[in-house]
């Protein structure tokens, strides 16, 4: 027997295609990876100045860190 996946953040069971890692903390969150999903975002996407690229961060990791709400993407 599998054990579902469950979202750090949220609680909720993950799917196999709407999630993501936290590059912060390596959390497993609920990422809506097409516009059709049925799902909350539990996370953000943000611009990551050190590596010149885009990161996912965990809701958790974007509210103890103010300073990535500047850098975060709207997906909406």
């Amino acid at each position: 027997m599998k054990l579902e996946e469950i979202c750090d953040v949220c609680g909720q069971p993950l799917d196999e295609k709407n999630v993501s890692r936290c590059r912060l903390c390596g959390r497993k969150f609920h990422m809506k990876w097409s516009v059709d999903a049925q799902i909350q975002n539990c996370g953000q996407v943000w611009f990551d100045k050190a590596s010149s690229g885009m990161a996912f961060a965990c809701n958790i990791c974007v509210g103890e860190n103010p300073e990535l709400s500047e850098l975060t993407v709207d997906t909406e």
